[in-house]
């Protein structure tokens, strides 16, 4: 963990990547906060969750394993994946103050009553791909999260730098792909107990722009601000702007 500054902050990563994903974005934050970046199981050096074989991708197992990691009273600040988890741990953490959705959805894949995600087809070449090739996967995956950005190029150079030796097992990112594809949070978002904001990128082809509105239907209190000239982690294209973002919100929120 890495802490920093005054109020506290926790970091909570997504998909394939672990928390050195926020390397280059925490000097953005460390002025005005305290900020703690997790590795959730199988990445870095947490230990990886062993599921039965009926229930592999539980997310109470996960969120019990972060949990005792995650000081009282924080804003939780998430990515992609790391959203369903961040929501499900502020269902047990009454101390949680608020959340900071980045890039998420309550939904992932498109279902009949949800078209603001990815076709559940893309889901199932990506599983299967990845059975086969695990880098080239997430390598491919990069080209995916910086599609949109300004210079994409500049944010796949920053995610393929780490993928060889800091990649999580096939098992690992399996569970995470699992998690993605049954996700359906959307009751979960409605009842939630604290203030939430969302941060979108204004070009990401994995989560679109309509979920914006979608969610805010959901929950009307529910504020969102748009990074233009973005793709799916803006905190890594527009690490200053997606700063200025959560600080914006966060004036709202607290």
């Amino acid at each position: 963990m890495r802490e920093n500054g005054q109020k506290g902050l926790v970091l909570i990563h997504g998909w394939g990547f672990g928390r050195w994903i926020w390397d280059s974005f925490i000097p953005c934050l460390e002025d005005r906060w305290r900020v703690t970046s997790i590795d959730l199981p199988g990445y870095g050096a947490s230990e990886k969750l062993v599921f039965a074989d009926n229930d592999k991708a539980d997310i109470n197992q996960i969120v019990k394993r972060i949990e005792p990691g995650i000081p009282e009273d924080s804003i939780l600040l998430a990515w992609s994946l790391g959203g369903l988890i961040a929501m499900k741990l502020a269902s047990v953490r009454k101390d949680i103050k608020s959340l900071v959705l980045i890039a998420n959805s309550p939904c992932f894949l498109n279902k009949s009553d949800w078209q603001h995600g990815v076709e559940p087809v893309y889901f199932n070449q990506l599983t299967s791909r990845l059975s086969k090739d695990k880098i080239k996967t997430l390598q491919n995956f990069a080209g995916l999260v910086a599609m949109g950005d300004k210079q994409p190029r500049q944010t796949i150079n920053m995610l393929s730098e780490c993928i060889g030796d800091n990649a999580p097992d096939i098992e690992t990112l399996q569970t995470g792909l699992e998690l993605l594809s049954k996700a359906d949070a959307r009751q979960a978002m409605a009842n939630q107990h604290c203030p939430t904001g969302m941060i979108f990128g204004e070009n990401d082809v994995l989560v679109r722009r309509s979920t914006a509105e979608a969610v805010r239907a959901i929950r009307p209190d529910i504020n969102t601000i748009e990074i233009t000239e973005s793709g799916h982690a803006p905190f890594l294209s527009r690490p200053q702007e997606t700063a200025d973002a959560l600080t914006k919100l966060m004036g709202s929120l607290l």
